[in-house]
């Protein structure tokens, strides 16, 4: 399995595709085959795609002390490096985001554009208050056991997917649940990577992105984050990324890169006229 000594840790990768690369970085506790399931098949047309599991993910390694955002992004930058891959697109969906967030802004060198899909507000509420969150998570898996509980996330039409694709798409709702469950670790790991999501300020940080940034959402994409949406999030993040441009896909609901193919369309798009050889660093 090709996999990246990063020091202390290593990184499963995988990587498909000729052209610009796209580093393409999941939610934290999401194995990196999930990509594999339309998106990898999609892009890897014209790009080099490069996908990879987090610390404590997959085929990873599995460090029992406690992850942050930032710790993620500097991963992303030791895969760039160890792979001597001197710029990227780097592209995030949900807490995946915030780690391309973090990414671009310690390492713009490394980075031509971000896109940050369906990504949360972090510690703070839309409002700028703290976010009212409850970890509910360790409850729903005792009442429901692990692996019903993280096929939850994907098997519903109320918050990931348009209810019509999920009843006429039935095959890729089930692959990609299968992608999710099949390399899940523990619940040990899962709080660990839930706590990482206390360390990202992701309203606070996004004038710090200096990038040219694509800011996607699922118009529908409404779920509530403890005083945040997504869609909300999104909104804020284009008025504060300096530049930033927004791209709602209309009757998508969180799982912004497979309901449906308009995000991807929109993807392509913003990377067709930001080619990395168009965005070198002065």
């Amino acid at each position: 399995m090709p996999s990246a000594n990063l020091g202390d840790i290593q990184i499963y990768y995988e990587e498909r595709g000729d052209g610009e690369t796209i580093l393409l970085a999941p939610p934290s506790w999401w194995p990196c085959d999930t990509w594999n399931v339309g998106v990898v098949p999609f892009l890897s047309q014209r790009y080099r795609t490069i996908i990879f599991d987090c610390r404590g993910t997959g085929y990873s390694s599995k460090p029992d002390d406690g992850y942050t955002i930032s710790q993620f992004g500097q991963d992303c930058a030791g895969l760039l490096e160890y792979l001597k891959i001197s710029r990227c697109h780097a592209v995030g969906f949900a807490l995946g985001g915030q780690i391309v967030q973090a990414l671009a802004i310690a390492r713009p060198d490394l980075v031509a554009t971000v896109t940050i899909a369906g990504a949360g507000a972090g510690v703070k509420a839309l409002d700028g208050g703290p976010r009212q969150a409850r970890n509910a998570d360790e409850d729903e898996i005792r009442k429901h056991g692990f692996e019903r509980f993280i096929r939850g996330h994907i098997e519903n039409d109320d918050m990931a997917f348009n209810p019509k694709f999920f009843r006429e798409r039935p095959e890729v709702i089930r692959a990609l649940s299968d992608a999710l469950w099949q390399r899940q670790t523990s619940p040990e790991q899962h709080r660990h990577h839930y706590q990482a999501r206390q360390t990202w300020d992701t309203l606070a940080n996004a004038a710090m992105v200096t990038v040219p940034a694509l800011i996607l959402c699922g118009e529908a994409d409404d779920v509530n984050r403890g005083g945040s949406t997504p869609v909300g999030t999104a909104r804020r993040l284009a008025d504060l990324i300096p530049g930033g441009e927004l791209a709602l896909i209309p009757k998508v609901k969180h799982m912004t890169f497979w309901d449906g193919d308009g995000a991807l369309h929109a993807l392509q798009d913003f990377l067709a006229r930001h080619t990395i050889r168009g965005n070198q660093p002065v």
